[in-house]
């Protein structure tokens, strides 16, 4: 799959599918751990997924995806 808009920054719908599928991902893909090199080859960004490391920092700075959007359970509220 080859996406021609590379440059520009994710719509907050591309954003929420984004998030969707990482949550995804995670669940069901990443086994003990994954180190990832995405973006510009220049300039890339290191990704690392992992079930049994510690965060590099205390934890404060790690950002966590809002939980996937979508219709609440049946009784939720």
């Amino acid at each position: 799959m080859y996406n021609e808009r590379h440059d520009e920054r994710l719509s907050g719908e591309e954003l929420e599918l984004f998030v969707q599928y990482l949550h995804r991902f995670a669940n069901h893909d990443v086994d003990i751990c994954l180190a990832l090199e995405a973006g510009d080859a220049d300039n890339p960004v290191y990704v690392m997924f992992g079930r049994d490391y510690p965060p590099v920092s205390d934890g404060g700075s790690q950002q966590s995806p809002a939980a996937p959007h979508g219709p609440a359970p049946e009784g939720a509220s």
